[in-house]
């Protein structure tokens, strides 16, 4: 194995050529800024401006749909489909239940069948009352005419 010293002078003569490119880039650059100051917070702005604009398109991106979700989850609770879609599935599951052929599928099934009862009767009641306040029919009657004495 035999080093070549001409290798080695070479390889160090680059490295030397390359930190005396980088120094001689900073010392230009440093000069740069030093006599275009307002220049140089130009380009400095538009290049932050330029990689802050995506992560800032994104973060409004998310927080709109957020928002829309929220949004839609208050309607849900608000306007009572949550509640209702709760009670529902709630009702589903006990069907299920009561579809078994032991005891708490009897059970379920006499407590489903007296609930529709209930739910029948409330139906009817419920129909007669909006039957009874069904808004009565205007005529168009003629208004009094105001004369000027």
């Amino acid at each position: 194995m035999s080093i070549d010293i001409n290798e080695i002078q070479e390889g160090a003569a680059e490295v030397q050529d390359t930190v005396a490119d980088v120094a001689t880039g900073a010392v230009v650059d440093i000069v740069d800024k030093a006599t275009h100051p307002i220049t140089t917070v130009r380009k400095t702005a538009r290049r932050l401006e330029r990689k802050g604009e995506p992560v800032n398109t994104e973060i409004k991106r998310q927080v709109a749909r957020t928002r829309h979700q929220v949004e839609d989850a208050v309607e849900e609770v608000v306007s009572g489909s949550f509640a209702e879609r709760l009670a529902l599935r709630g009702i589903r599951v006990t069907k299920n239940r009561a579809r078994r052929q032991d005891i708490v599928g009897d059970v379920l099934y006499i407590g489903l069948s007296l609930f529709h009862q209930g739910l029948t009767g409330t139906r009817r009641r419920l129909g007669k009352l909006e039957d009874a306040t069904r808004l009565p029919v205007r005529t168009g009657a003629r208004r009094r005419r105001r004369t000027a004495a």
